[in-house]
């Protein structure tokens, strides 16, 4: 594979890896979160600040980042939680705006506009796809559990949810948590992967691309935000043959997808991937073409 196609299947990986928070937090509470950059931008900064500035090996600044990401989230949702869904969004964009904001304002620290240089290239494109594997398969099981199952009570009717006796700002809590250290996961990989960082990589259209993906594939699919991102990520480079044609050809397949599918491109399917379950629709397919056969050649037999 070249160093081109092998760059731009990281780059989707490490993308996936953001879209799955989000998936997550649209997905299992019904909340639209702008500040997923933000999460990103603080994996970024913090991760590459403990490798340069400190002294420590990548993979402890990745987990530091992690951290840290966690308590500004901890922070962050003890505020905007309770808030309604449209006010949510809102303080979730202020938070990616401040965060964005405080990147250039201290540039003792953080190199300010011009950002930091010279991070170590240790994150390839084996390294991502172990890791995206590993997140996917955390965030399959985490929907199948009571938890999940809970937490989609929570999405669908709150009062109701309540009234079961499940404490919908905790599910909330939680979801926004796991998001926040997915999105920090991610920005840390990114900046590994690239080498340089700057506050421009982490603005607020972003966030919009990583909403539109989950849109694109399906609001209550995670098979579908998977194949939307790693389309999505190399969907330009496939329009290349129509040169200054192909964002807006990447545009208009995007705006006719949500028109003609809402619920995006696989809505509420899940592609299985346990072998057992596989082997049995396999199976169960076969067999319904052997059943349709025999009925139409008893149709012509009849005739």
């Amino acid at each position: 594979m070249s160093a081109f196609y092998s760059s731009m299947l990281t780059f989707a990986g490490i993308n996936l890896i953001a879209v799955l928070g989000v998936y997550l937090l649209i997905g299992l509470t019904g909340l639209f979160s702008f500040g997923q950059v933000g999460f990103m931008a603080i994996g970024a900064y913090i991760s590459s600040i403990a490798c340069l500035q400190w002294g420590l090996p990548f993979w402890a600044g990745i987990l530091i980042s992690v951290a840290f990401a966690l308590i500004v989230g901890l922070f962050i949702g003890a505020i905007t939680l309770k808030l309604r869904t449209d006010y949510f969004a809102l303080a979730t964009y202020g938070f990616a705006e401040v965060v964005k904001t405080a990147l250039i304002y201290f540039s003792g620290i953080t190199g300010g506009s011009m950002g930091i240089f010279g991070i170590p290239t240790l994150v390839n494109l084996p390294v991502v796809a172990v890791i995206a594997v590993i997140c996917i398969m955390i965030c399959a099981n985490f929907k199948k559990l009571k938890f999940g199952r809970n937490s989609l009570a929570v999405r669908n009717d709150p009062l109701a949810a309540e009234i079961m006796g499940i404490n919908t700002f905790a599910h909330k809590m939680k979801v926004f948590l796991l998001s926040a250290a997915l999105g920090a996961l991610s920005g840390a990989l990114l900046a590994f992967s690239t080498s340089y960082i700057e506050p421009e990589m982490f603005n607020w259209s972003k966030s919009v691309e990583l909403i539109i993906i989950v849109f694109f594939g399906g609001l209550n699919s995670l098979s579908g935000a998977v194949f939307a991102t790693l389309f999505l990520s190399l969907l330009p480079e496939l329009l290349r043959f129509g040169s200054e044609w192909r964002m807006v050809l990447f545009t208009f397949i995007i705006i006719v997808t949500i028109i003609f599918k809402p619920t995006g491109l696989f809505g509420y399917y899940e592609i299985p991937l346990n072998p057992v379950t596989i082997a049995k629709k396999i199976r169960s397919y076969v067999k319904k073409i052997r059943v349709d056969r025999s009925a139409k050649r008893g149709e012509r037999d009849a005739r």
